[in-house]
């Protein structure tokens, strides 16, 4: 009966305390069990929604359109096991909550009722059927778009007003948030509007015959490219995907290893800050362990009691964290899945780490509380009565003694005896100092993360010295495109690229590429003032190298195929040969003319009637030769001269391989036009590049919108990328400086039991109410300025390594580190007021101990 009467008033007789034991546990808890669940959540939902959508294996990006009767001959080829076609194009739309004309995709299907492979899922509504639309699910939240709606388009034939009758989700979008267009799905009926053939496809969708394997879908993709080159028909990127994990699983895994240790650092501060709170209960009871020892209670006996306070404790806590972390996990993980366009309607919680809850919850608890208690429990009837408490060991030594002699001649007394407290129980300082430092650590390395996050950027951003880069539909002539843009302030240079579609390989093996878009040769003059990647080994191109077959490769690449510089690569490189574009009964197709008194808007500017025509679809591009015929240059040999650092945040994207222009010209045509101008801000940029559209709407020349870019623009869109990871990571580094506070706050609390007598001796002898209080938040601030003094230099040492593994694991860059010496004087603010903070409430009951109850404690 004793025994669990002593647990019972020990728990309740304090609530106080047992609030402070119970939230530090119930904080850990919830941070490792919000993580776990987020991972799993996270993790088994994207594989779920990505095996629901039936994804390709291989995905073939085409350059022009295709007739759908070469689909059959897709089809027959060794070890596809079927097609699905689509077509995507670009298109300019005014929505109701916008006069201006933008630029979105379109995107439209054979049939959407038989869809194979990359499943467009129906969210509401219908598929689209003749004038009726649908719209993407992230494209109409974006732009606040409603079923009924009507969304003008401009189109081959003048102005089209549609109807919007569905919401899709589309599987592989880029969220308008992040820089995406929005998307927009058609009926085929509606395509010739768009100056495209109804009965055509950009896109090829494949699934290969089982098993599954990067290297067979490589190789057959290959043979895909080779038999579209015989119909004369470009590929301008390849996607390779594994059919069961989700393509942002490599994005979502980095950043769950960091959740992880941060899972499990979380619950180790709590268990420390039991620690804490456990030595502080059997240093006040140490004559309560002296009675029970001297009425014959055992060491076990005794140790049984406050380990099952602990218990009690963690299973109250447990009880409270468990609910919360469910709810923290669920809606955090359907708020960062909506990102990636995954929904998750239904609640749902992970079992594993409900299990590491309970597990990590009882046990960890218990072991941190095992060594006081024994400890505790260990001491004799004489040293437990004779006891004031364990660990009251200032001035014991000689720096505890050469400290009170310097602090109380250069401090005011209640500095000074501040000061002494701070270091009056070391044990419990170090485990104090721990948890704040921890806390101090990581937010500098998180902060220093995205300092190298903005410097990286900053750096990629000051190598590309050109404002905006001009892709076309198809190549053009330089002497087309010189006067158009010069004739535009403030362009100062220009200078023109080449793209061709390459295969490289090595001794007979095609190489594996660090980005599984494909990789494409990008001819540029070997004395380019335009652009230069950062070379992590050999050199950039020289005037030596003109006409010479050497390439600049990506460092990835090269590590992944163990390339070094001057080894030798077979490429095949993929030509063009330029004719009139001609229709399927061998006319050449012309321009059909707008209706009259029609304006078009482009970007917010009006222009001629006539150039309506822009709006077409790449086909209907009639000012150049359009290529119609592909040739393959046979095999040659080409010397690697230098690899680069790719800045690229995700594999998906099309890997450069850089090569001298004067290499592989053959024409004047090209497909790039880099502009140098004098620009200082987003808004003129953005004058520029209207300025730009309209001159070659006006010319009609269609540009790609897909490659044609600005800088500054794409550095905001970068920025935006990165948002939702940093905002994250400083939520985290929120949550542990609050464990980091409630573990102040509770040594506080703690030093305020111990020291009740001692607070009844001062105020017997005079001391204010205002003075104890002083006297208690200073030594919270003492506290604080301490862990932010010792956090610098470890921060300091940690940061760079840290920060660029990060870098690597979450977002697949190598970064520029740079240490983040704001967030040292931003995080001294933050501590000195989390100190004020946690120190007011133990401060606040000092001032309240009166005399008699000081003394009779």
């Amino acid at each position: 009966m004793f025994f669990y009467s002593k647990i019972a008033s020990d728990l309740l007789t304090h609530k106080s305390r047992t609030a402070l034991s119970i939230s530090s546990i119930a904080i850990g808890l919830f941070v490792i069990g919000t993580l776990l669940g987020m991972m799993d959540l996270q993790l088994g939902s994207m594989d779920n929604a990505h095996r629901q959508s039936q994804p390709s294996h291989i995905s073939l990006i085409l350059r022009q359109d295709a007739d759908i009767t070469i689909a059959d001959t897709l089809k027959t080829i060794d070890g596809v096991a079927n097609i699905d076609l689509l077509t995507q194009f670009t298109a300019q739309y005014k929505t109701p909550q916008s006069a201006q004309w933008q630029t979105g995709t379109v995107i439209f299907r054979p049939d959407y009722q038989s869809q194979r492979y990359d499943l467009m899922r129906l969210v509401s509504g219908d598929f689209p059927k003749d004038q009726h639309i649908a719209a993407e699910r992230l494209s109409a939240q974006s732009a606040k778009l409603n079923i009924g709606d009507t969304i003008e388009f401009a189109t081959a034939k003048g102005s089209e007003i549609v109807s919007l009758s569905g919401i899709i989700r589309h599987p592989f979008v880029k969220p308008p948030a992040f820089g995406g267009q929005l998307h927009f799905f058609i009926a085929p009926e509606l395509a010739p509007k768009f100056g495209i053939p109804e009965h055509s496809f950009r896109q090829v969708l494949v699934q290969i015959q089982p098993p599954y394997s990067a290297d067979k879908a490589r190789d057959i993709a290959g043979k895909l490219r080779a038999e579209l080159a015989k119909s004369g028909i470009a590929v301008n990127a390849t996607l390779l995907q594994n059919p069961d994990e989700h393509w942002g699983r490599a994005i979502f895994s980095g950043i769950h290893l960091v959740l992880t240790v941060m899972a499990w650092a979380s619950l180790a501060l709590s268990s420390v800050l039991i620690l804490n709170t456990v030595a502080a209960l059997i240093t006040q009871q140490t004559d309560q362990i002296g009675i029970m020892k001297s009425v014959g209670a055992s060491r076990w006996t005794i140790a049984s009691i406050y380990l099952s306070e602990v218990l009690i404790l963690s299973l109250v806590a447990l009880v409270i964290a468990v609910p919360v972390s469910w709810a923290g996990a669920f809606f955090s993980s359907r708020w960062l899945l909506g990102l990636f366009n995954i929904e998750l309607a239904d609640f749902a919680y992970s079992p594993r780490a409900l299990v590491f809850m309970i597990v990590g919850g009882l046990t960890a608890p218990l072991l941190a509380a095992l060594w006081p208690i024994w400890k505790g429990a260990a001491m004799s009837v004489r040293q437990a009565l004779a006891s004031y408490g364990l660990g009251a060991d200032f001035a014991s030594g000689g720096f505890d003694r050469w400290l009170e002699r310097r602090a109380t001649s250069l401090l005011p007394t209640i500095y000074a005896v501040a000061l002494g407290n701070l270091l009056r129980r070391k044990a419990r300082l170090f485990w104090t100092q721990s948890v704040l430092i921890i806390a101090v650590v990581l937010f500098i390395i998180i902060m220093s993360l995205i300092a190298s996050v903005k410097l990286t950027l900053d750096n990629e951003l000051a190598r590309s010295r050109y404002a905006v880069r001009l892709g076309f539909s198809q190549d053009q002539a330089a002497d087309t495109i010189t006067p158009v843009v010069q004739g535009i302030a403030p362009t100062t240079n220009v200078e023109f690229w080449n793209r061709l579609p390459a295969e490289l390989s090595k001794n007979g093996q095609l190489l594996k590429q660090s980005g599984s878009l494909g990789v494409q040769m990008i001819a540029l003059p070997v004395e380019t003032n335009m652009y230069q990647p950062l070379i992590v080994a050999g050199r950039w191109f020289e005037q030596s190298d003109e006409g010479q077959q050497h390439l600049v490769l990506n460092a990835a690449t090269a590590e992944l195929n163990g390339i070094q510089v001057g080894d030798t690569l077979q490429v095949k490189v993929f030509q063009q040969i330029s004719m009139k574009h001609q229709d399927n009964q061998g006319l050449t197709v012309r321009p059909e003319p707008a209706p009259q008194g029609l304006p078009l808007v482009v970007e917010g500017k009006t222009v001629k009637p006539s150039m309506v025509r822009q709006a077409h679809h790449e086909r209907l591009n009639l000012v150049s030769e359009l290529p119609k015929n592909i040739t393959t240059t046979p095999t040659t040999d080409w010397q690697v001269i230098g690899l680069y650092r790719w800045f690229a945040g995700s594999g998906y994207a099309v890997e450069p391989v850089y090569a001298p222009l004067s290499s592989i010209q053959t024409d004047n045509n090209h497909s790039f036009a880099l502009l140098a101008a004098n620009i200082n801000n987003l808004d003129e940029e953005k004058t520029y590049i209207d300025s730009l559209k309209t001159a070659f709407a006006e010319q009609q020349i269609k540009l790609d919108i897909y490659t044609t870019l600005s800088k500054l623009e794409q550095r905001q869109f970068a920025q935006n990328q990165f948002r939702p990871l940093t905002s994250m990571l400083l939520g985290l580094a929120g949550m542990i400086a609050a464990v980091g506070a409630i573990g102040l706050s509770g040594t506080l609390a703690i030093g305020v039991l111990q020291r009740t007598r001692e607070i009844g001796v001062l105020r017997a002898i005079g001391a204010s109410s205002s003075a104890i209080f002083k006297l208690f938040m200073l030594e919270g601030l003492f506290h604080g300025l301490l862990a932010w003094l010792l956090s610098i230099p470890l921060a300091y040492l940690l940061a760079e390594p840290l920060a660029k593994q990060l870098g690597i694991t979450m977002l697949g860059i190598h970064l520029d580190f740079v240490f983040a010496w704001a967030a040292v004087a931003i995080w001294l603010a933050v501590i000195l007021v989390l100190a004020m903070l946690a120190a007011y409430l133990p401060a606040r009951k000092a001032t309240k101990i009166a005399v008699r109850e000081g003394l009779n404690y």
